[in-house]
């Protein structure tokens, strides 16, 4: 099974980099197993960095309301659709961009994992997280990397309900 890992974000604006930074995490452990990317955009590029997976793991900073930084929630592109209905082709998100893939016939994953870390702060020009987020990246990497590579391994994500999942 082809996998892709996708860490997005911007390393420069403190929380945002979470992906990016579990994503360098991965890239030694997983060689071979997986293809792993960090990426600083969104939209119809992302169609293009997810064709041709059969999987794809994204790791992403979220802010939810009223939730702990530093929290870790699985989801799946279902779980975040946002709207039907564009204002522009710039604001395409993931689950949009999925969609428009397949309907234009590229072969699209059909297994999408998402992992969404709760931010402290995404605002502040710096480099690195917050000791809160920064101190989830080592079990957020070990669940992503047990998962691809079939090895037994603890899980830190929760759904968006709060409660441990299995596979959401």
């Amino acid at each position: 099974m082809k996998t892709i890992v996708l860490g997005l974000g911007n390393t420069i604006l403190s929380d945002d980099g979470v992906g990016i930074y579990a994503a360098r995490a991965l890239a030694d452990l997983l060689r071979g197993a997986a293809d792993v990317r960090e990426a600083e955009l969104a939209g119809l590029d992302l169609i293009e960095m997810l064709k041709g997976y059969d999987r794809a793991y994204i790791i992403d900073a979220i802010q939810l309301d009223g939730e702990a930084p530093g929290t870790v929630f699985r989801m799946r592109p279902d779980d975040i659709r946002i709207t039907p209905r564009l204002a522009s082709f710039h604001d395409i998100d993931l689950v949009t961009a999925l969609e428009l893939g397949r309907r234009l016939e590229f072969p699209m994953p059909h297994e999408v994992v998402i992992f969404g870390v709760q931010v402290e702060d995404a605002l502040t020009l710096k480099e690195g997280c917050t000791a809160a987020v920064e101190g989830v990246i080592g079990a957020l990497v070990e669940e992503i990397a047990g998962e691809i590579m079939e090895r037994p391994h603890a899980e830190i994500s929760v759904g968006l309900s709060g409660r441990r999942n299995r596979r959401a």
